[in-house]
């Protein structure tokens, strides 16, 4: 008789034996082949033979996961996955950094706990433990702790989400909704007036690099890591940053780890064009320099601003809006999501969708447009929309930073 069409009885694939305790242990070979034990022990023998079915039975359909594999303490699981670059397998230094530092912070108390003991209870008292914790160490410095303890939750899901696929544990058991997702407000638009208005404030040197940020929709990191071979015939190449890890300044790949290259309003590619024309240096020289010749730095340009936006009346708005402010213009003039995409450097819809609520008044510049191309058809009944003071005040603000707009 073939394999196939022989009864299997259950206890063939194991044994279960009667214990001093008049309980039954059920054992069986575990995917090596090698002799294991059940996690329990069972009331009557009939239990312990169905135990042993049903690992079987997983076996067969591929589901079986070894209890013991979740034994694993988390710590050195989570150092581990932070070593090997995380889910993604490569972590940015800050990023890195920022792990290490959650780890041995705020995930301390859950080290040396067996991967399968995280049970959703254990991380919901966690999770208010540490919460409550930072809510009053933050609130002598006049924070809140919440970033915090929402970038720690969100590590924590991370890792035993990759634990999961692993065949370590079962499920995720970080089920707090809401937990570990930003909910940080929408920075406010900085109008092109408004941002004229603040970089006319600050000194001269400043001008031009800001004004490469707002048109080349620059990271500030990206902006400070650029060198002059990085620009030409009007195209300004992205592929580094630098960024602050531990204190230091840093030269690593961009935030997603991507070159760009964008198309610069061709104003502002004139006059980086004429600065170029007009000082020296190797083609792996920073493009913009303080007086000493050395690159400019973050601290450098964001007190810079911050002295700059006071002055101008404008204290609301942070040096990393001047991006924004030119992303925003990037879809009034007519970008796509897609293609804010690629001049921003994002990986996700989500992020260039942030840069749509210009919507409505995009409606207006294409209402516009639809007069001039429809000519004398419109002509006879209605008459053309006069420019709006608000309109050609933004239109101004952005001749004056050397980027031009074609309407």
């Amino acid at each position: 008789m073939s394999e196939r069409n022989q009864k299997v009885n259950r206890a063939s694939f194991g044994s279960v034996r009667k214990l001093p305790s008049g309980r039954w242990q059920a054992r069986y070979p575990d995917p090596a082949g090698r002799a294991m034990t059940a996690p329990s022990t069972f009331t009557t023998k009939r239990d312990a033979l169905d135990h042993i079915a049903g690992v079987r039975a997983d076996r067969m359909r591929g589901t079986y996961r070894d209890h013991r594999a979740g034994s694993a303490p988390f710590g050195p699981y989570a150092e581990e996955w932070v070593a090997n670059g995380g889910s993604r397998g490569k972590l940015a230094p800050r990023t890195r950094v920022l792990y290490e530092d959650l780890l041995h912070r705020h995930l301390e108390p859950l080290a040396t706990m067996p991967l399968s003991a995280i049970t959703p209870p254990v991380v919901r008292s966690w999770y208010s433990r540490t919460r409550k914790g930072l809510q009053t160490s933050s609130k002598a410095r006049g924070g809140t702790g919440e970033t915090a303890v929402r970038q720690a939750y969100a590590l924590l899901r991370s890792i035993l989400a990759t634990a999961v696929t692993d065949g370590l544990i079962p499920s995720n058991p970080c089920q707090i909704k809401g937990a570990g997702i930003a909910s940080a407000p929408e920075r406010p638009y900085m109008a092109p007036d408004v941002l004229s208005a603040i970089v006319d404030r600050m000194p001269e040197r400043y001008h031009l690099p800001m004004q490469a940020m707002f048109g080349g929709h620059l990271r500030l990191g990206e902006l400070v890591a650029l060198e002059r071979g990085d620009y030409a015939n009007g195209m300004l190449r992205v592929e580094r940053q630098v960024a602050i890890v531990r204190g230091v300044p840093t030269v690593t790949p961009t935030k997603t780890g991507e070159e760009r290259v964008v198309a610069l309003p061709g104003t502002l590619a004139a006059m980086i064009e004429d600065h170029l024309a007009r000082t020296t240096g190797f083609p792996k020289s920073p493009m913009f320099t303080r007086p000493d010749g050395t690159a400019l730095t973050h601290t450098g340009i964001q007190q810079a601003w911050a002295k700059a936006r006071k002055a101008a009346g404008h204290p609301q708005f942070h040096v990393h809006d001047v991006r924004h402010a030119g992303l925003t213009l990037a879809a009034q003039a007519g970008a796509t999501t897609r293609e804010l995409m690629a001049r921003a450097g994002h990986r996700t819809t989500a992020a260039a969708m942030t840069y749509q609520h210009v919507a409505e008044e995009r409606g207006v510049l294409v209402a516009d447009r639809m007069d001039a191309l429809a000519g004398a058809a419109f002509q006879t009944r209605v008459t053309k929309r006069p420019e709006s003071t608000e309109r050609g005040t933004g239109l101004q603000g952005v001749l004056s930073l050397g980027v031009v707009v074609e309407r």
